[in-house]
């Protein structure tokens, strides 16, 4: 089970994402035809009821979407039982915190532990701290992976949390900043190394 664990994590989160795209897509294109069919579509008592079902259809996918970055993160750090031990832990606070405060300041408990506990993991990778789980080798595939998860999990944070608040267009461009610096790190790490070392051999 735990050896298959991170396998199982991508699998769901990827089924997740693919299954928001899917009500996206389907929600867009019934929107644009109405705009078609009524010039005050927008205006409507049935637009309105389209916003409530939509909502009501993602919200358990972005629920279960924050469940697993927030379990995700734990991994770079714990192994074996300790890390089903950290994961059960965050889970149990999060659903407590559901229970006495709500829905959101609990997702938001989360996503706020997810952030700090990722930060942790970028500040370990910086000082090459041995202790972190990776998948890939690298530093600067290690980084840019690190930094892209952040990213992705304010982005999260932004969408669920932040559509009415005057942070929302600040955390939204800082996570696209992450997301892109964590993509070019990534995707471009051999090309970065090879730079970095050309760059030290000529001092």
């Amino acid at each position: 089970m735990i050896k298959n664990l991170n396998y199982i994590l991508i699998l769901l989160t990827i089924f997740i994402l693919v299954a928001i795209g899917v009500i996206f897509i389907y929600g867009s294109s019934y929107s644009w035809v109405q705009s078609l069919q009524f010039a005050n579509w927008r205006q409507t008592v049935t637009y309105q009821n389209y916003v409530s079902d939509m909502n009501v259809a993602v919200l358990p996918l972005s629920v279960a979407l924050v469940i697993l970055l927030g379990l995700c993160v734990p991994k770079r750090i714990f192994s074996g039982v300790a890390l089903l031990q950290s994961m059960a832990a965050l889970l149990v606070v999060s659903v407590l915190v559901v229970l006495v405060y709500g829905l959101k300041p609990g997702i938001g408990f989360l996503l706020i532990t997810a952030v700090l506990i990722q930060a942790v993991v970028i500040g370990m990778t910086l000082v090459g701290s041995k202790r972190l789980s990776y998948e890939v080798n690298g530093f600067y595939l290690q980084i840019g992976s690190a930094v892209l998860h952040l990213g992705f999990i304010l982005f999260v944070f932004d969408f669920v949390l932040l559509g009415e608040s005057t942070l929302h267009l600040t955390v939204y461009w800082v996570s696209t900043v992450l997301i892109s610096v964590g993509m070019i790190l990534s995707f471009y790490s051999g090309e970065i190394s090879r730079l970095a070392e050309e760059r030290v051999s000529r001092r």
